[in-house]
């Protein structure tokens, strides 16, 4: 068996995987905001001091609740996206997650941004396995595929670090 050489990814195929890689990244980003944000919007929204039953009970919230529906519809994104197709679905999740994400900002109650917060997680679950889906599709070749897809979901440490970015920037100037 002899190894065909491989092409050059085209300029839409490149344009796909940029896309991609940056959807990662912010896949992770949305995610991991979460224990940034947590305190000062309990401190806000429900003016509960941190360490108390109250303020603990709401952080486990926070994090259980949005990441088990997060973690339903990801597990139907597969589903999902066989029935309404790749495309469909992935441009979908995209706007229902950073739709969420921005009124997220806004939230003006717990509930509000629990919620929110359960959209995002579900958008970026679904958005996760038809990205990943549709990847694997365009690229037939199991050498290419492999790389795509390993290339592409690495970019995801990228929003760990501009979550650290993040974080570095708001501790800097909050004191301003």
């Amino acid at each position: 068996m002899t190894d065909t050489p491989v092409s050059r990814l085209t300029p839409t195929q490149w344009l796909i995987c940029t896309i991609a890689s940056i959807g990662f990244a912010f896949d992770i980003y949305e995610l991991l905001m979460l224990p940034l944000i947590v305190r000062p919007a309990l401190l806000e929204l429900l003016g509960v001091a941190p360490g108390t039953p109250e303020f603990q009970m709401w952080v486990g919230r926070l994090f259980y609740i949005p990441a088990f529906a997060g973690g339903i519809f990801g597990l139907l994104g597969g589903y999902l996206t066989d029935l309404f197709g790749r495309r469909r679905v992935l441009t979908y999740s995209i706007l229902l997650y950073a739709f969420a994400a921005f009124i997220s900002g806004f939230s003006t109650s717990i509930y509000m941004l629990l919620v929110l917060r359960c959209l995002v997680f579900i958008g970026v679950c679904v958005e996760f396995v038809a990205a990943v889906a549709w990847l694997a599709e365009l690229f037939p070749e199991a050498k290419r595929r492999e790389k795509v897809l390993g290339y592409t979901q690495a970019f995801s440490s990228l929003g760990g670090l501009l979550v650290a970015v993040a974080n570095g920037l708001c501790v800097k100037y909050a004191m301003d």
